[in-house]
């Protein structure tokens, strides 16, 4: 008996017509679904749980798979939701919600929402709401609200919002709101209000108020953020 994958794989083949030549390259995702990789431009492919859709050519959901990784699609978009790892490489776009580990490399547009881990590196735009343990290498402008912890590194434009330990390093401009403890260093512009904390290292200029703002050495600054958050500190705000 052909197993899911299989019935899938064939299911999407019935549907690519008579000659292969006349899909498009630029739709084709690659999709690996627990340990096998498949090319898919149309139709679905299904886990044990969850499935892989293609919904419209150069658009791809994933819902509710333990593993899964999506690469290319010719500039597409990707949507994860309820998965446990899921991963997005080569996409235009990508979206995830309620996921376990998230990593996203070479997107232009990244949007992830309450998920445990988010992982992403040389993205244009990326948006985090209500997430874990976030680290970003690489990309352009920076917009994260309520996180408990976060480490970005070379982005244009940081933009923190309620979060609750936060650690940047050679960005552009760093904007703090409402926020527990940030740690800046070698950035341009760091201007923001009613923080807690915020240790600055190295950066070009300071402009928070109604916070404590601590001017270190780098070293000093090191220290600082090796130090964990409150035992108090909890996911709920």
């Amino acid at each position: 008996m052909a197993t899911p994958h299989h019935i899938a794989m064939e299911l999407v083949d019935s549907k690519a017509g008579v000659s292969s030549s006349t899909v498009a390259v630029h739709h084709m995702f690659v999709v690996v679904l627990e340990g096998i990789e498949t090319d898919i431009h149309v139709g679905t492919l299904h886990g044990n749980p969850g499935k892989v859709t293609v919904t419209s050519p150069g658009n791809l959901s994933a819902d509710g798979l333990q593993s899964v990784l999506v690469r290319g699609g010719g500039g597409g978009t990707v949507a994860f939701t309820l998965c446990g790892d899921a991963a997005a490489e080569g996409v235009q776009s990508a979206s995830f919600v309620q996921c376990g580990a998230t990593r996203v490399d070479g997107a232009r547009a990244v949007s992830v929402s309450r998920c445990r881990s988010v992982d992403v590196e040389q993205a244009g735009k990326v948006t985090l709401e209500r997430c874990r343990e976030v680290r970003l290498r690489g990309g352009g402008l920076l917009r994260a609200t309520r996180c408990r912890r976060t480490d970005v590194e070379s982005f244009g434009e940081v933009r923190l919002a309620r979060c609750k330990g936060a650690r940047a390093d050679w960005c552009g401009s760093v904007e703090v709101e409402m926020c527990r403890v940030v740690d800046v260093s070698r950035c341009g512009a760091v201007t923001g209000d009613r923080c807690r904390v915020v240790n600055v290292s190295s950066c070009g200029s300071v402009a928070v108020t109604h916070a404590v703002v601590k001017m270190l050495e780098e070293k000093q600054l090191q220290s600082q953020s090796q130090q964990p958050l409150s035992p108090h500190s909890s996911d709920s705000e």
